[in-house]
């Protein structure tokens, strides 16, 4: 597979992560984002949450908190 290819399975911000295969289209973690970093691919069989404004993701993980399948999770920080 191509790299920037639109199969891939995750998108993030620096502080959250979202695995579409998991993500039912229920969109509450639009509704909890006060910054817009979460947007609807709402087309025909192929609905899910992306992150398209990661850089403005404030890390509050009020869309991870609020999602009931586990498809937002906390980017974890590797340490050196």
């Amino acid at each position: 597979m191509k790299s920037g290819s639109s199969k891939r399975k995750h998108s993030q911000s620096p502080f959250v992560q979202l695995d579409k295969h998991k993500c039912k289209a229920c969109w509450k973690c639009m509704g909890k984002c006060s910054h817009n970093v979460i947007r609807k691919v709402n087309i025909l069989w192929h609905k899910h949450a992306h992150i398209v404004k990661g850089d403005n993701c404030t890390g509050c993980l009020k869309c991870v908190n609020v999602c009931e399948n586990n498809a937002l999770s906390k980017v974890l920080i590797k340490e050196h």
